[in-house]
C-alpha cells in the first residue's frame, strides 16, 4: 500500500555566520488512523479539476469554488485511504506488471493515441505516473470490494430468466449502432444530458459542439460495432438501453459521457423464440441486475468502514 507520510525537507547552508533555513512544513488537513494527509497532497489531489476549470487561487472570485472542489476532495482521500487501509489489513497487494497492464488497456480504451491521450492528461494536470497510482489503488480497491462486497450480492436463475423474457427484444445482440459523446472536463455533462432529454438539441449537435471523441463533427456515430469490441463500461451502458434510447452521463476514463444506442442487431434470431437465454445472454443480464445491487452494497460497506475509523478532520 502506498502510505502518505510527511517528509521534512532541511537545507542548511553554511555561509558566513552560518545562517540555516528550513523549508516549511506541509500542514496537517486530516489523520485517518493515525495516517495523515498534508496540505500540499490536497493541493496535489485537486490540481486537475482545478485547472480543468480554470481557477486561480490569486482570484478572491474564485475562492469559494476552490474551497468546495478542496473539501470535496479532501472527503474522497479519506474515503480512498480508509479502503486502502483495509486492504492493507487483508494484505491485498498489486504488481507492478499488473498495473503496466491496466495502463494499457486504460489508453487502448480512450480509443485515444498514446499521443493525445498524454495531451489530454496534461491538459488535466495529470501525469502518466499519477494516473498509474491512481489505477494501481483502483485494482486494489477492486479486488477489495470482490472480497467483500460481490460475494454478498447474489442473482437468481429465475431473475435472469423473467429479465430475459421481458426485456429479450431489446436487449442487444452481436452488433450495436451507437453514436458517443464525450464531455471535455471543463463541461456540465449534466446540464448538457437534460437538455438533450428535453429536445432543447439533439444529441448529434451536442456531440458537435462539445464531444472530445471521435467522430464528433459526424454526432458522435460509431457506425456499427460488435457488442463484444467495446470497453466494458461502454458496453454495460449500451447493455442497460433499448433501441432509441439515449443513456445518463457515466463514467468513461477521465471523462463524462453519454451513448446513444440507434440500433442493435441480434446475432441468433433464436434467441427471440426461447424462454431462456443462452450462457453468454445469461451472463450479461446477471451484469445488468447485479449493478445496482453491487452499488446498494458497497455503500454499506464503506459506510461501516468509516464509521469504525478514526477521522480528524483538520481542514
Amino acid at each position: 500500500m502506498l502510505r502518505h507520510c510527511l517528509v521534512l525537507s532541511l537545507t542548511v547552508l553554511l555561509w558566513g555566520a552560518g545562517a540555516a533555513y528550513a523549508a516549511p512544513l506541509a500542514r496537517v488537513v486530516a489523520v485517518i488512523n493515525g495516517e495523515m494527509i498534508t496540505s500540499r497532497e490536497l493541493d496535489k489531489a485537486a490540481t486537475p479539476e482545478l485547472t480543468a476549470k480554470k481557477l486561480d487561487s490569486s482570484n478572491p472570485g474564485d475562492a469559494a469554488e476552490i474551497e468546495a472542489i478542496k473539501r470535496r476532495t479532501l472527503e474522497g482521500m479519506i474515503h480512498q485511504k480508509i479502503l486502502m487501509q483495509e486492504a492493507e489489513k487483508r494484505n491485498i497487494r498489486v504488481s507492478d506488471e499488473m498495473v503496466d497492464e491496466e495502463m494499457e488497456r486504460f489508453i487502448a480504451d480512450s480509443q485515444l493515441s498514446r499521443e493525445e491521450f498524454q495531451r489530454q492528461l496534461a491538459q488535466q494536470g495529470l501525469t502518466p505516473d499519477a494516473v498509474r497510482e491512481r489505477l494501481r489503488s483502483n485494482i486494489i480497491t477492486q479486488q477489495l470490494i470482490s472480497r467483500m462486497v460481490v460475494n454478498k450480492v447474489v442473482v437468481t436463475d429465475e431473475e435472469i430468466a423473467a429479465y430475459y423474457r421481458e426485456h429479450m427484444l431489446d436487449l442487444p445482440g452481436g452488433q450495436v449502432h451507437i453514436a458517443l459523446l464525450i464531455y471535455p472536463a471543463d463541461q456540465d455533462a449534466e446540464a448538457w444530458a437534460r437538455r438533450i432529454a428535453s429536445g432543447a438539441i439533439s444529441f448529434a449537435d451536442a456531440a458537435r459542439q462539445v464531444s472530445v471523441g471521435p467522430n464528433a463533427q459526424e454526432g458522435g456515430d460509431m457506425g456499427v460495432m460488435n457488442l463484444d469490441d467495446l470497453a466494458p463500461g461502454l458496453r454495460t451502458e449500451v447493455e442497460t438501453l433499448k433501441k432509441g434510447q439515449i443513456s445518463g452521463p457515466f463514467d468513461m476514463q477521465l471523462n463524462k459521457a453519454q451513448v446513444w444506442l440507434k440500433d442493435s442487431i441480434t446475432s441468433d434470431e433464436a434467441l427471440r423464440a426461447n424462454d431462456a437465454p443462452d450462457e453468454a445472454t445469461a451472463a450479461r443480464i446477471e451484469e445488468i441486475l447485479r449493478a445496482p445491487r453491487l452499488e446498494a452494497r458497497f455503500q454499506e460497506y464503506t459506510e461501516q468502514l468509516r464509521n469504525r475509523a478514526l477521522v480528524d478532520i483538520r481542514y
